[in-house]
C-alpha cells in the first residue's frame, strides 16, 4: 500500500467504508486522483486524493468516466467535498448513492465489448444499498 494511502486512511479515519460508500480494507484500498488526474501529472497528495476500493468503486468510477462524464464529474465533486471536510460524510454518501442509482438505471442494459453486463453485481453492493 502506498504511503499516501496509509496517511489518508488514518487522517479520514477510514475503517471499512471508502469515499463512495463501498466496503474497504487495507488489502483493497487504493488512491484515486480527484482534482488533477494522474494522466495530467496530478500529484499524489492528500488534497488531490480519495481512498477507494480498487476492486469495486475505483474501477467502477473509471468505467463511469468513460461512459458518462457528467455523472463522473458529479461523483468527483461530492468526493472533493468529503476530502475538504476531512471525513467520510453520510449525507455526501447519500448523494453519491443517488448519483450511482441514476447511472445504474440509465445503463442497466448496457454491455461491454464482450457482451457482458457493463454494471457488475459487485458495483451495486455498497453501504447504502445494504441498509435500504
Amino acid at each position: 500500500m502506498l504511503h499516501i494511502t496509509k496517511l489518508m486512511i488514518q487522517k479520514y479515519n477510514i475503517n471499512d467504508i471508502d469515499f463512495m460508500g463501498y466496503f474497504i480494507n487495507e488489502d483493497n484500498a487504493s488512491y484515486h486522483h480527484l482534482i488533477i488526474p494522474k494522466r495530467n501529472g496530478g500529484p499524489k497528495t492528500i488534497s488531490n486524493g480519495a481512498i477507494l476500493n480498487k476492486e469495486t468503486s475505483h474501477s467502477y468510477l473509471h468505467l463511469i468516466e468513460k461512459k458518462d462524464y457528467e455523472v463522473f464529474y458529479d461523483l468527483t465533486r461530492e468526493m472533493i467535498k468529503e476530502n475538504k471536510l476531512g471525513k467520510i460524510d453520510m449525507e455526501i454518501l447519500k448523494r453519491i448513492d443517488d448519483i450511482l442509482n441514476y447511472f445504474e438505471k440509465e445503463h442497466s442494459q448496457d454491455t461491454n465489448f464482450n457482451g457482458e453486463m457493463l454494471i457488475r453485481e459487485d458495483y451495486i453492493k455498497r453501504l447504502l444499498k445494504e441498509r435500504r
